[in-house]
């Protein structure tokens, strides 16, 4: 029992014991994951500077706050962090004192034993973690791929069949909720450059239409209001839907007379047929047809993200994709007033 708690005081006492505590310190708050923390601290900064820029410190050096088997831990980061997890400003205090008292501590053991001297100087090296993140950069460089070619798959299959659908943005949905929404305006417009080989070049100036589609998805799904359930998965692709029309009937409209030859057209012609001016059939079609295409797009797009990310988390358990909890959600009564869980460590956690 007495030596459990010198044991016990070692490890308070030690950069780990910090690192334990702040381990669990994030998992008593609901396992906020590393990106999140990392956002939350850039907002702060950007209140203390008073510019409101967003100086986030990267995810990978919030990762490694939380690893053991560090020579150094900076104060300053954890008081960060502590804060973020939703500490009060004493105890943020408390914390970087006692990363200081540590800090000191293994400064006046260096100056007893050397060797120790060279261990700092020289950081310790996980193959395995190195191993790791290399592979989960070939993952996303291949859902990139992937994505792109989706995007083509799409243009070709409505170009061949004639279908009254887009589904040229399959890969566009992919991109932005998987990876970021900025990732996916990039496969938007490569995507579209690249459909000029089947459309021609109608095909460019609506990728201005696939690029507001991705930020919609981008944004939308890393809010926990809008995709909490698959209802308000089924609200963020109607909205999606909304502003890629919006954006779609101006260029219909300017730059080709309200129609570009799609089957589309032919409910345009049924709406001014019934009496409506060009500008409000167009606006109805263009609305109809892109609901159907958006709802169909996000739901594939959720299927294909789902088999990307099990492979992905097969080497990489951090990685974190915004509609996880999507397909943890369960639709029975007694589950429905549960708070869906956020990530996949959140999992891990209730399973130990």
């Amino acid at each position: 029992m007495e030596q459990e708690r010198d044991d016990e005081a070692k490890s308070e006492g030690s950069f780990d014991g910090i690192v334990t505590d702040l381990r669990a310190l994030r998992v008593n708050t609901g396992v906020v994951t590393y990106a999140e923390i990392a956002r939350r601290i850039g907002r702060h900064r950007g209140q203390l500077n008073g510019d409101g820029v967003n100086d986030a410190p990267a995810r990978s050096t919030v990762y490694d706050a939380f690893r053991l088997g560090r020579s150094r831990l900076n104060p300053e980061l954890v008081g960060e962090i502590v804060r973020a997890l939703g500490e009060d400003e004493q105890s943020v205090r408390q914390w970087k004192v006692r990363c200081y008292q540590v800090q000191a501590s293994s400064e006046r053991n260096c100056e007893r034993d050397p060797v120790c001297i060279e261990d700092a100087v020289v950081p310790a090296r996980n193959p395995e973690l190195l191993k790791s993140h290399r592979s989960r950069y070939i993952y996303v460089g291949s859902v990139l791929a992937a994505c792109m070619l989706l995007d083509l798959i799409g243009h070709a299959v409505v170009g061949k069949l004639h279908l009254a659908l887009f589904l040229d943005m399959i890969g566009t949905a992919t991109a932005a909720i998987m990876l970021g929404p900025w990732y996916g305006v990039a496969i938007a417009l490569l995507g579209n450059s690249a459909g000029m080989v089947i459309h021609g070049s109608m095909a460019l100036p609506f990728a201005l239409v696939n690029a507001a589609g991705a930020l919609v998805w981008g944004y939308g799904v890393r809010r926990s209001a809008w995709v909490a359930t698959f209802t308000q998965f089924f609200r963020l692709n109607f909205t999606a839907a909304i502003v890629c029309t919006l954006v779609a009937v101006p260029i219909l409209m300017l730059g080709y007379h309200g129609g570009t030859g799609h089957e589309s057209d032919q409910l345009t012609n049924t709406f001014t047929s019934s009496g409506q001016n060009l500008l409000s059939a167009v606006l109805l079609s263009n609305g109809i047809t892109s609901i159907l295409d958006k709802l169909a797009t996000g739901f594939i797009a959720l299927v294909v993200i789902q088999w990307c990310t099990s492979r992905i988390k097969s080497v990489d358990s951090e990685f974190v994709s915004p509609v996880d909890n999507l397909f943890r959600f369960s639709l029975r009564p007694t589950a429905r007033n549960v708070w869906p869980l956020r990530d996949y460590s959140a999992v891990l956690a209730r399973r130990v």
